[in-house]
């Protein structure tokens, strides 16, 4: 019988390699990840309810927010994307941690059926864009379509007796016999 050394840590060594490779492979710059813009940060959002209102809060400070930041309706879905540029002014000193993002941002949010544009309006106020989509939790009022008892037909002229007198010349009409 031969002995055998068990390393109980070598398992977790290859375990560390091959999750490595799989992140690798998966992150690598792919030909189609190519054309994907890298972004940024993504800034933070609230979204919150006021009423019928749906209002996104997202945290921006120190954008330029007239020339950098578009706030876009596209395709029944919120856009907001821009840019934060970076305002360091000098590298005198050394950075031991940095945790304030700079670059390109993009957000995007479903919007509820039937919001549109001109129910939608932006402020920016104390470092936070606020964008407010009046009465998008209205509810939806259908229209209620009356049911009339009786035996005519919903449409003007269709199935009645005098319907059928009235397009007698009509060719290939055949009159209706009566018994």
């Amino acid at each position: 019988m031969s002995t055998y050394l068990w390393e109980p840590f070598a398992a977790f060594g290859r375990l560390d390699r091959e999750f490595h490779e799989i992140v690798r492979r998966s992150w690598d710059a792919a030909p189609e990840r190519a054309r994907i813009p890298r972004l940024g940060f993504a800034p933070l959002a609230d979204v919150v309810t006021e009423g019928n209102d749906v209002v996104v809060h997202l945290e921006l400070p120190g954008a330029d927010i007239e020339k950098d930041v578009t706030v876009e309706l596209e395709r029944g879905r919120l856009v907001i994307r821009g840019e934060r540029a970076d305002t360091r002014e000098s590298d005198s000193g050394r950075v031991v941690v940095r945790e304030r993002r700079y670059g390109a941002f993009h957000r995007e949010f479903n919007l509820p059926e039937g919001v549109g544009a001109d129910q939608i309006s932006a402020t920016y106020d104390k470092g936070v864009l606020s964008v407010r989509l009046a009465g998008a939790l209205a509810p939806a009022y259908g229209t209620r379509i009356p049911v009339n008892p009786g035996a005519s037909s919903a449409l003007p002229g269709a199935g009645s007796a005098d319907s059928s007198e009235s397009h007698s010349d009509e060719p290939g009409h055949t009159p209706a016999v009566e018994s």
